[in-house]
C-alpha cells in the first residue's frame, strides 16, 4: 500500500516489474507520445521515455530503496 500511495503522490501511472527490473512509469501525454525524457537518478536507476528503470529489484533490500526513490520523485 505504501508503494501505491507514494507512486500516486509522485504522479506515476504505474509501478511494474519488467525483465527483472522495477519500472516507474509516468502517464503518456495527451497526444499519445511520451514527451518526458528522464535522466538517470543514480546507480541502478536509469531514466527513459516516460519511465524510470530500477535495476535493484533482485536485491534483498529492494523495498526500502524503492520507497526512498518514490519519496524523492514526489519532490522533483
Amino acid at each position: 500500500m505504501r508503494v501505491k500511495l507514494r507512486a500516486e503522490s509522485a504522479g506515476l501511472s504505474s509501478v511494474t516489474w519488467e525483465a527483472g527490473q522495477i519500472v516507474l512509469r509516468y502517464p503518456s501525454s495527451n497526444n499519445g507520445r511520451d514527451t518526458r525524457p528522464l535522466g538517470d537518478l543514480g546507480p541502478g536507476i536509469r531514466g527513459g521515455k516516460g519511465a524510470y528503470w530500477c535495476a535493484f529489484g533482485k536485491e534483498p533490500d529492494w523495498l526500502p530503496r524503492l520507497l526512498e526513490v518514490l519519496r524523492l520523485l514526489r519532490f522533483t
